[in-house]
């Protein structure tokens, strides 16, 4: 399976007024084309709220596409290492974004070319997997605002939502407590400080918010502080989780033996790709730890198929306007799709109007 070809584009596509932080906030999705013998591969990366793809762009197109080139599609995880020896001297930034692009879109093609789902090629153990409600519950939204979108998820077939916190830890207890009156007892609730918060804050807020049932913590502090998500860990009634802006399975490994984290949250564009959240998946299992992959949805379903840890896979409907496939979701889980390949298709009104690069 020769690489022929490789195409790359960038779209910026608007964010969801429910989760922005701020006024245009948006995604800028770097994507790319595999050809090989007659098949394509398409993956795609992120920068979240600003600016940037164009950058990702120009490492691939530069660097990664043309040391690919010719190469064996059939073989992503020979390829993701001569990616990562080529652009290791640069650290963990945009290389991983750009490698992510390029190593999702192999899989795809993998996939294809065996007929396979990609939660197959993987080695797939079940047809479902659990999903929570995400994304709509923003802090800039009133109390209820949240509290009508957080029933809407569980009208919508959901057992567990998401909420913000940490933009004003003095109101979060009346927000997460609106919340819990209006989904009762039978809905699990999440709280997302994406690492807003001090230690003090964040232990003090952990247990001023346990009296309504939260069924974790994540992102309380900065996700380089270890050592204060192994006391949060320690003290604090509600699992502490975390890891979507760690760049490789090597930053997860003292957050998992330490149990800094009871579930580890990677973003496979964040990581590099489905062959860094092979290694990840591997090392949550073999450690007990469990495994609720980042805000792609329609990915990480198919990861989340392939391993034992999946506690939760976070449905972020993101992409959802500017793509062809629909996860279906019914009694708190979604249906793992079965077509070849990881099924994902953007729209062809989503590259007239939102293609820049």
């Amino acid at each position: 399976m020769k690489i022929e070809n490789i195409d790359t584009w960038v779209l910026r596509v608007p964010f969801l007024r429910a989760t922005a932080d701020f006024d245009d906030a948006h995604h800028e999705l770097i994507g790319v084309t595999v050809h090989s013998e007659g098949l394509t591969g398409m993956g795609y990366s992120f920068i979240t709220d600003h600016a940037g793809g164009t950058s990702v762009k120009a490492l691939i197109d530069d660097l990664l596409a043309p040391s690919i080139l010719g190469r064996d599609a059939s073989q992503p995880q020979r390829i993701w290492d001569s990616m990562e020896e080529l652009t290791h001297r640069m650290g963990t930034g945009i290389n991983r974004f750009a490698m992510a692009s390029i190593d999702i879109a192999l899989w795809d093609l993998k996939s294809k070319s065996h007929g396979n789902s990609l939660a197959a090629e993987l080695g797939q153990l079940t047809d479902d997997v659990p999903v929570y409600g995400s994304g709509k519950a923003g802090g800039r939204l009133s109390v209820d605002e949240l509290v009508r979108l957080s029933e809407e998820y569980v009208e919508s077939g959901f057992d567990a939502v998401k909420i913000r916190v940490g933009r004003d830890p003095q109101d979060d207890p009346a927000r997460i407590a609106a919340v819990r009156t209006a989904l009762g007892d039978g809905v699990r609730i999440m709280i997302d400080a994406n690492e807003r918060l001090t230690y003090p804050t964040a232990l003090s807020l952990g247990r001023r918010l346990a009296e309504y049932d939260i069924f974790w913590f994540e992102e309380p502090v900065l996700f380089t502080d270890r050592q204060s998500h192994v006391e949060l860990a320690h003290h604090l009634p509600m699992p502490v989780v975390g890891g979507e802006h760690h760049c490789s399975a090597a930053e997860f490994v003292d957050y998992v033996t330490s149990r800094a984290f009871s579930i580890a949250q990677p973003n496979v564009c964040m990581v590099g790709g489905i062959t860094e959240m092979i290694r990840i998946m591997n090392l949550a299992e073999s450690h007990g730890v469990g495994f609720a992959p980042h805000l792609m949805t329609d990915l990480n379903v198919h990861l989340a198929a392939a391993t034992n840890s999946t506690v939760y896979v976070e449905y972020f409907p993101f992409l959802e306007p500017y793509t062809t496939n629909r996860l279906e979701i019914s009694h708190g889980r979604a249906a793992v799709p079965t077509t070849p390949g990881h099924g994902i298709e953007f729209t062809e009104d989503a590259f007239a109007r939102y293609r820049i690069a």
